[in-house]
């Protein structure tokens, strides 16, 4: 169950990490096209290079879909819920322990997501004023989700502070795993955790219901906000500058295969939900 109230405070505090990541972003991307590269997925299909979905996005989208469509979950009103059921003796059929096993069957949706880290990963590369990865394979990485996510996404989050700490709200590694393996019990005032190791200075044997709802907060307001504001950046940024290019098109900054770079333009369709490298008919 989640608080109308602090759904609300969660969605506002994430409003200035994004401004900040995508300002950045801006600033210090490589190449003017990079970001619509980010929002289209752009990806090497044997020595071709490709825009679109791809096996990665595909193979996700089902799972994106549903998570878009079936919201956040379920809320209340009231801001004293869980001081209310803090000390109620859990069974398995309350409406607080259905509404806390929804929450992380999405939590562990949205961390597993290999779209949803492929466009992760993508943005954080910009950011840091990288070249966008068309090499970038996101099935290699196996049971090493949490690793990467550390190793190439939070810790290069030092030049966007507030998204960096947002990231670090939502995204806990003991967490996703006790979903995975179902190591998690609902207990008087909170979730108690099997997965729980001492020497792991980053692990907690237990949360209470209010910090459960931030980190579930953080983590859904962090997945849809990304795809949200990139589809906004298409549309404020790239769309209108089809309009001033000669062409109607975009660059973009194309890695070949013999590892050199190649310069090509992309052209939007269906207003900007789609782009290809031909030029639609007139």
């Amino acid at each position: 169950m989640l608080r109308t109230a602090y759904v609300e405070r969660y969605n506002d505090e994430l409003v200035g990490a994004f401004k900040e990541l995508f300002d950045t972003c801006r600033k210090n991307m490589f190449h003017a096209g990079d970001l619509l590269l980010c929002q289209q997925n752009g990806t090497l299909f044997g020595r071709n290079n490709v825009i679109g979905f791809g096996e990665e996005g595909l193979n996700s989208l089902q799972q994106i879909n549903a998570l878009f469509f079936n919201g956040i979950g379920k809320m209340t009103n009231d801001d004293d819920y869980f001081r209310k059921h803090e000390n109620d003796f859990f069974q398995g059929t309350s409406e607080l322990e259905a509404t806390i096993q929804a929450e992380m069957k999405a939590y562990q949706e949205i961390w597993e997501n290999v779209y949803f880290l492929r466009i992760l990963t993508q943005v954080v590369r910009v950011t840091n004023g990288e070249r966008y990865d068309w090499e970038l394979d996101m099935y290699h990485l196996g049971n090493q989700k949490s690793n990467h996510v550390r190793d190439k996404i939070i810790k290069k989050l030092d030049v966007c502070p507030k998204f960096k700490a947002a990231l670090e709200t939502g995204y806990r590694r003991q967490i996703r795993n006790a979903v995975a393996h179902s190591q998690y019990h609902v207990i008087q005032g909170g979730i108690w955790f099997e997965n729980y190791k001492p020497v792991n200075v980053d692990e907690v044997q237990a949360i209470g219901f209010e910090e459960w709802e931030k980190v579930y907060c953080y983590s859904y307001f962090i997945f849809r906000g990304l795809f949200e504001h990139l589809k906004s950046i298409v549309q404020q940024l790239y769309m209108p500058a089809t309009k001033i290019t000669i062409t109607g098109g975009i660059p973009i900054l194309c890695y070949q295969p013999d590892g050199s770079w190649r310069e090509l333009y992309v052209y939007p369709y269906e207003k900007g939900k789609t782009w290809r490298f031909t030029t639609p008919k007139r």
